[in-house]
């Protein structure tokens, strides 16, 4: 069995009295694709929001590989090896896309704010800048301001953003929600592609996406987690079907 890339220890998290985060216990393996599911109000984000250091924890623990990074800010945690995109779409949308990968690039080389500096001539940052684009497959687009991209690319340039850093534990919001049929196929091809030989931790409601791509499943609802497994097993789990799935599965069929 692989060592632990994140482990959640009894998390809570509490808004004033009122619990979002429920004594959370999860341990995703270095090198797995690990999806979460659950019904909207799950308290999904919430998790992301305190693996990442946006919130505060209220008690428990988040280990990443091993050390203790509860109550670190977000650029430390970052420094550690874990990057994370957004729900909604975070980009630069007056920078072109070859600049807005650049900045995340930027200062995991060490370059921080030395502005003195003439980035355009920072060899390792041009090529590592190119690299990502080529992953990303916005080569072409290159110059483009990143505002004037489609969703499907912006999506996928937040992603770009997301890996420039060189984090080895890779967290995605709901990277193809609004996304068509076809879009969706081609951003499953581009996460399978950038998470190879990385932790995946992703939240994602397509659940044809989740069982494409996931190693493993939890699945939270009402900010506990009542199954962490296998798709397999999670597609035949009676209370996962009571709780979430079912249900889920029916509104994909309406759509």
């Amino acid at each position: 069995m692989n060592a632990s890339a994140l482990q959640l220890l009894d998390l809570h998290k509490n808004f004033g009295v009122t619990p979002i985060i429920r004594g959370v216990n999860l341990d995703v393996r270095q090198g797995e694709r690990h999806a979460l599911i659950g019904p909207n109000g799950a308290g999904k984000s919430t998790l992301f929001h305190l693996i990442s250091g946006r919130f505060p924890v209220s008690t428990g623990q988040v280990m990443l590989k091993g050390e203790d990074i509860t109550g670190l800010p977000p650029y430390m945690i970052n420094r550690r090896g874990l990057s994370r995109s957004f729900q909604v779409t975070n980009i630069f949308p007056r920078m072109s896309v070859y600049e807005n990968i650049r900045c995340g690039i930027l200062w995991s080389l060490g370059y921080r704010y030395s502005f003195w500096r003439m980035v355009e001539k920072a060899r390792d940052a041009r090529e590592r800048t190119e690299a990502v684009m080529e992953q990303i497959n916005l080569v072409s687009r290159r110059d483009v301001l990143a505002g004037v991209l489609s969703y499907a690319e912006q999506r996928a340039l937040e992603i770009g953003i997301t890996i420039a850093s060189g984090a080895d534990v890779i967290m995605l919001d709901e990277p193809t929600a609004g996304m068509s049929l076809s879009e969706t196929e081609h951003a499953v091809e581009l996460i399978r592609r950038i998470s190879e030989g990385k932790t995946l931790l992703i939240v994602e409601h397509d659940m044809s996406v989740v069982f494409d791509l996931a190693d493993r499943i939890s699945v939270l609802v009402y900010g506990q987690l009542i199954a962490t497994d296998t798709p397999e097993n999670i597609r035949a789990n009676a209370a996962v079907q009571e709780a979430y799935l079912g249900a889920a599965t029916q509104e994909q069929d309406d759509a």
